[in-house]
């Protein structure tokens, strides 16, 4: 027994050698993680400088108007420079879009005084930009006639509520841009007109021309009144010239006219005529929340006459399969990143049956395959 365990455990000396060196290391490598932290103790790793990078990183993403281009003053003529160009002065884009609607439809600027015309033109940015204005070639005046004459068109005149009518149909009423900014402040202060002769408060109204819109001022009764302003009427003792206008029961949003809409409580001739454009654009309103998408038209304003609005026609349809990228980007709906793709996807795939298949299109946002829904037709 003792012969056969000793043959069997029998080592030469060389194997000994070996076993006891890979012993040794097996040790050293068990005690390495023990003995090595002593050998370098840990170093504390701030992550206070990471943190701030990362959110200057992320801050263009959470506020992007800190990241606003400063306005750039340079010499210009209110009469030919563009829009984006307008910006760039500083001014806000529904400034710059009154100031490039303002000398296309109204008049051109023949002196660096009339931008004051525009009335969402603060005092401070007309006097920041002021001195750069450069009119190069002035719009000539025709012989025999005045110079205010030739400047501003004959004022319109329709029935309006002071209280409600936007800027731009107080503009075709004969109002100067600083009369009708005015007016906006005194509104968003706080202050309402009551009776027409209340026209008179505004500052900058000439007596003459506050006393030729009295008669066409219409505003709804029914509102109570505070004891200041009764006591002030009184004191008045002007009974009104204008009684107010019994607004329709229903408009027929998509047959009615300019004038039909200007019937309803806070739509003026600019709302009544961009209601009725986006209206064409889009080939009839298919549902009344649409009226609401017109372009500037308050909220308030819609909400007021929603209930009087009925849908009265179909829409006008898309032949999808037959229009390419220029008649599918007159939608006011659709870009040219849409057109392009249905007529891409039109090409792979042939002809739409449904508008199923027009959802397959993944570039088109959902809410944009929705509100076309009522538009397409397969045909």
């Amino acid at each position: 027994m003792n012969d056969w365990l000793k043959d069997y455990f029998y080592y030469t000396k060389s194997e000994r050698n070996g076993a006891w060196v890979l012993a040794v290391l097996i040790f050293t490598f068990a005690l390495l993680p023990l003995v090595y932290p002593l050998l370098s103790p840990p170093t504390s790793v701030e992550f206070d400088d990471f943190e701030a990078e990362l959110e200057a990183f992320l801050m263009p993403e959470a506020a992007p108007s800190s990241t606003a281009p400063e306005p750039a003053l340079f010499y210009f003529d209110p009469n030919t420079l563009p829009l984006d160009s307008l910006q760039l002065l500083g001014l806000s884009r529904k400034t710059a879009t009154t100031i490039v609607r303002f000398r296309e439809k109204v008049k051109p600027f023949r002196q660096p005084e009339d931008l004051q015309d525009i009335y969402t033109l603060s005092e401070e940015d007309y006097a920041r930009i002021a001195p750069y204005i450069r009119i190069l070639n002035r719009p000539t005046e025709p012989q025999g006639t005045t110079r205010r004459a030739a400047k501003a068109p004959a004022p319109q005149r329709f029935a309006f509520d002071p209280n409600t009518l936007s800027g731009d149909s107080l503009m075709l009423l004969g109002l100067s841009g600083r009369t009708v900014r005015t007016l906006i402040n005194y509104r968003e202060k706080g202050g309402q007109f009551r009776q027409p002769e209340d026209l008179k408060k505004i500052y900058g109204l000439p007596p003459d021309q506050a006393k030729a819109l009295m008669p066409y001022v219409s505003i709804p009764k029914g509102e109570p009144r505070p004891e200041s302003q009764a006591a002030d009427a009184e004191a008045q003792a002007t009974p009104p010239r204008h009684e107010a206008t019994e607004p329709p029961t229903s408009i027929r949003i998509n047959t009615a006219a300019p004038e039909e809409w200007q019937a309803l409580q806070g739509i003026g001739p600019a709302f009544a005529r961009r209601i009725c454009g986006f209206r064409d654009k889009l080939g009839g309103f298919a549902h009344v929340d649409q009226v609401g998408e017109t372009y500037g038209l308050p909220d308030s304003t819609f909400q007021r006459i929603r209930p009087q609005l009925v849908v009265d026609q179909p829409v006008q349809r898309l032949r999808i399969n037959h229009l390419d990228a220029t008649g599918l980007k007159a939608h006011p709906y659709l870009t040219w990143k849409h057109a392009n793709a249905i007529i891409a996807y039109r090409g792979q795939h042939g002809a739409f049956t449904s508008a199923a298949e027009v959802a397959k299109i993944r570039s088109i946002p959902a809410e944009v395959l929705k509100k076309m829904e009522p538009y397409w037709s397969f045909e």
